[in-house]
């Protein structure tokens, strides 16, 4: 009964203040988060540039806090922390656990945030993948589909990026005009009445530019019309414009070119 009454009083004491370091590490963890968010808010015109670097120093923060109450832990058992802190104990770990690609992904999470390869909310495309970057970490890349479908990168791992949000997107829409129209009345009408969709599309910066016929076949020509948007905020604009063309189109009697076959018989004889 000693034995056991001596091990609750050491192991008790123990517990209580491991405990009381995993609440002070959750507290410190939610006032850094919200600080974060503040500073976040309060830069309105580089708003995805300050998430980006705010997060990254959370991430960075986050990995920080982690080894440190650790090491307190540690030493609430008992445990020697001095060749932790002189750094061998680290190093044995973390070369035991054969992190060399950990190392890569830290290094390339830096290098990704302070070139500006993309930031928080940009529309990027990593190895066939294309979504909206939703968190930037030291170690990983999260994004986002159309679809709500959320993949992770490794950092290490992202070689090639495209990134659509750093210039403005061009928009094409090709009409199909029926060769029983004139092809310039079909054009001066186009031209006269697409930059109505100026006061519709507020996304809209140059356009919309009839640039001419871009191909002939045996049904009809090819019109085809382009406009310059706010990056990735051309798909609205095109389906605008195709409904205000067949719009236009029904209105002035003009047909689309539809697909033909002509049928030869070679058997008869010509009259």
């Amino acid at each position: 009964m000693e034995n056991i009454r001596k091990f609750i009083e050491t192991e008790v004491t123990k517990v209580i203040f491991t405990a009381i370091v995993l609440v002070l590490t959750v507290l410190i963890w939610l006032i850094v988060g919200t600080l974060v968010n503040r500073f976040i808010k309060r830069k309105r015109d580089k708003r995805k540039r300050a998430a980006t670097m705010a997060r990254l120093m959370q991430s960075i923060f986050r990995y920080i806090l982690i080894i440190i109450m650790v090491i307190v832990i540690l030493g609430i058992w008992g445990v020697n922390v001095t060749p932790i802190l002189a750094g061998a104990g680290i190093i044995g770990i973390v070369i035991g656990l054969g992190a060399q690609s950990l190392i890569r992904d830290l290094l390339a999470g830096l290098s990704i945030v302070f070139e500006n390869y993309y930031d928080i909310g940009d529309v990027v495309e990593i190895k066939g993948y294309k979504g909206t970057v939703m968190e930037i970490g030291l170690k990983s890349t999260k994004i986002q589909n159309w679809k709500g479908e959320v993949k992770i990168f490794s950092n290490g791992d992202i070689i090639d990026v495209t990134n659509f949000s750093k210039n403005p997107t061009i928009a094409i829409v090709d009409i199909d005009v029926s060769h029983r129209h004139n092809i310039d009345f079909v054009i001066d009408l186009l031209e006269e009445n697409l930059n109505s969709l100026r006061e519709v599309f507020t996304q809209i910066i140059e356009g919309p530019n009839v640039i001419g016929i871009t191909a002939v076949g045996a049904a009809g020509s090819t019109v085809r019309i382009i406009v310059k948007t706010a990056s990735e905020e051309h798909y609205a604009v095109e389906r605008g414009i195709r409904k205000f063309v067949k719009e236009l189109f029904e209105k002035n009697n003009i047909e689309f070119s539809l697909p033909r076959m002509v049928v030869h018989n070679d058997k008869y004889p010509k009259i």
